[in-house]
């Protein structure tokens, strides 16, 4: 059995939220405002934001495909 470490998973679920709901987080404790405030952090979820909007255009340039 595959053991992911949970750290892993909140920081993957993490990334994938809207800048609302991490300002939200920032307010649990100083570990989390500082961990969320993070450059590394920051530029993980432009990167990921960057990705799904490629993914979510091109599959609607492929839908609409005319």
């Amino acid at each position: 059995m595959v053991y992911i470490h949970f750290d892993i998973i909140l920081f993957e679920i993490l990334i994938r939220l809207n800048g609302r709901s991490i300002d939200q987080y920032k307010c649990v404790c100083k570990q989390w405002n500082e961990g969320l405030s993070s450059w590394p952090f920051e530029w993980l979820r432009v990167k990921y934001a960057e990705e799904y909007l490629v993914i979510y255009y091109s599959c609607l340039l492929l839908t609409f495909k005319i």
